[in-house]
């Protein structure tokens, strides 16, 4: 199995990451068997992506030469940054609105929507509009307002919804972890717009 070489291992210390962060980041899960006999899957423990922190084991000689510089691994850390930042936008969100037996901490929420305006503005320039309170298909996250395609078309992308003239998106969902992993039922959900919006196309 491969091993994540010096250069990867470098970058990812230089940003507060470790091996094993790395490797959960990656979200491989492993067959296994419980006392009981039954099949069970769970966290891998060990790196399955390309020595040179790619989580696309064919990086090498793929995405680039031996020997040249990967340009995945500063994405995907800079990918994982913006999930865990949306991650605890959320949940900051969520502990504002719920405070105070559900009465609200006024001054939190202000501060939690201050935090996710620069947060939408920061890794979606085109966004119009934001929303925290929005629900998308039945979803609820940090979901932005965006205009049409230049054809006047809007996208059917799952959590994609029109709205007015263009379509919301959502940005972050409920049911994401810190890894950016989406929980079983977040997964059905998406597997069930998939097949909507190719029956709708």
């Amino acid at each position: 199995m491969t091993k994540l070489n010096s250069e990867a291992r470098r970058i990812l210390a230089a940003t507060g990451i470790t091996v094993r962060d790395w490797i959960a980041y990656g979200g491989w899960l492993k067959e296994c068997t419980d006392d009981a006999g039954n099949r069970r899957w769970v966290p891998e423990t060990k790196w399955r992506g390309d020595e040179c922190g790619c989580s696309d084991d064919r990086c090498i000689g793929f995405h680039h030469d031996e020997g040249e510089e990967c340009g995945c691994l500063q994405a995907i850390i800079a990918n994982r940054a913006k999930d865990r930042e949306a991650y605890y936008i959320w949940h900051a969100y969520r502990t504002a609105v719920e405070a105070n037996d559900g009465r609200g901490d006024r001054d939190a929420y202000d501060a939690v929507w201050s935090r996710a305006e620069i947060w939408v503005r920061r890794h979606y320039p085109c966004a119009l509009t934001f929303s925290l309170d929005a629900v998308v298909k039945g979803e609820r996250g940090i979901s932005a307002t965006c205009a049409p395609f230049p054809d006047g078309s809007i996208p059917s992308y799952v959590g994609a919804t029109p709205e007015g003239d263009g379509y919301r998106q959502q940005l972050w969902t409920e049911g994401t972890d810190l890894n950016g992993h989406i929980s079983h039922e977040r997964a059905r959900t998406m597997y069930r717009q998939g097949e909507e919006n190719g029956r709708a196309n």
